[in-house]
């Protein structure tokens, strides 16, 4: 089938693939949070380039790229567009940086709790800045990875990439489909090759994150031209045997994730994969709970080994998530679809004010 026919609602299990990346999030966090020596990721062992949990953030920006792109060429509002990005971003970060202050904070600080409220600049910093990795006052002091959530670090990259999205959208540039595709290939290029000059729109490079852009670009391109990519089982073998021919060479590298996100895409669209139906979107919320809660267990029960860590973790990253996604993810999100509504009918009453003036 075309991409445009899987990016149908039915014709995809993105929940489920999501959810699977969020899962190797903490996966990989696993080998880094309850290191045993000798012991690594099996995924980084094969490869030798890249491990599960970054595998999985870059299959994140690839399926954005092409959901949020298609979003707006299927209806370029920018109302609507930014509405339905903060409501599904911010409600649940606040909420767990909330948490995080007000519950791991003072259960895990090495200070006392009337100390630890003192840092009032450092906690409203954090409250006022969600979307960055962050510490707090005592909490894992002598902790391996000290931050009190450092996997949420993608997500300014994120929302950098939803800016300038929008701003390409609304100066026009998607109208010209080869301009369009000019710019993003540009973008892959430059940011696989040179990822250092993801400092020119204010980020760093930490983790690699100066190479995420070139995913979400690619997946970007792939919207433009939806009616024309098809997404089927000969175009992965097709990719997955050109990786195969390369795997000695430096071209593996991107060779592999060129297979690794088209299969991925594919998978979505399989009928038996699209018969696990979830009742909701938990992929988020195992995201962003995930490494609290990871790197609370690895230092309060760092004999658990890393596989027990890592099951406790999905566990319980998963309940908050469901949890999460019923009282408040939906509801938030439905909210943003009906505030570009209350505008528009704000709009066409006041038009109609101004047409009866007018008579």
């Amino acid at each position: 089938m075309t991409l445009d026919q899987l990016l149908r609602r039915g014709n995809n299990n993105a929940d489920l693939l999501r959810l699977i990346a969020a899962a190797a999030v903490i996966w990989g966090h696993g080998y880094r949070l309850v290191p045993v020596p000798g012991v690594d990721d099996p995924i980084q062992n094969l490869l030798g380039f890249d491990y599960s949990g970054s595998l999985a953030v870059k299959f994140f920006f690839f399926l954005s790229g092409i959901l949020v792109t298609n979003s707006w060429l299927s209806k370029p509002s920018a109302i609507r567009f930014a509405s339905a990005r903060v409501f599904r971003i911010f409600p649940l970060l606040i909420a767990a940086s909330v948490a995080t202050i007000v519950v791991m904070g003072p259960a895990l600080t090495s200070l006392s709790t009337s100390d630890y409220f003192h840092h009032r600049a450092e906690l409203v910093h954090v409250l006022l800045h969600p979307y960055n990795e962050y510490l707090l006052p005592g909490v894992f002091d002598h902790a391996l990875y000290p931050h009190a959530n450092g996997s949420i670090w993608t997500i300014k990259y994120e929302l950098m990439l939803y800016a300038l999205l929008l701003g390409a959208g609304m100066c026009g540039l998607f109208r010209y489909k080869p301009i369009a595709a000019a710019v993003l290939v540009t973008v892959i290029a430059v940011c696989l090759i040179r990822p250092e000059n993801i400092t020119a729109i204010g980020l760093s490079n930490v983790n690699a994150g100066g190479r995420l852009p070139a995913f979400f670009a690619f997946g970007a391109l792939l919207a433009l031209y939806k009616d024309r990519v098809r997404i089927d089982g000969r175009l992965c073998i097709g990719v997955a045997l050109i990786a195969f021919a390369v795997r000695h060479g430096p071209a593996f590298e991107y060779a592999f994730c060129l297979a690794f996100l088209m299969t991925a895409l594919w998978v979505m669209s399989l009928r038996v994969v699209k018969a696990i139906r979830l009742p909701g979107d938990f992929s988020y919320g195992v995201y962003v709970f995930g490494w609290p809660i990871q790197n609370t267990f690895a230092n309060l029960f760092p004999k658990s080994g890393i596989h027990g860590n890592q099951a406790m973790t999905f566990v319980c990253a998963l309940l908050l998530a469901v949890l999460s996604w019923f009282l408040l993810e939906k509801p938030c999100i439905a909210l943003g679809h009906k505030i570009p509504a209350f505008f528009q009918r704000k709009n066409s009453a006041a038009d109609a004010e101004s047409s009866k003036a007018l008579v």
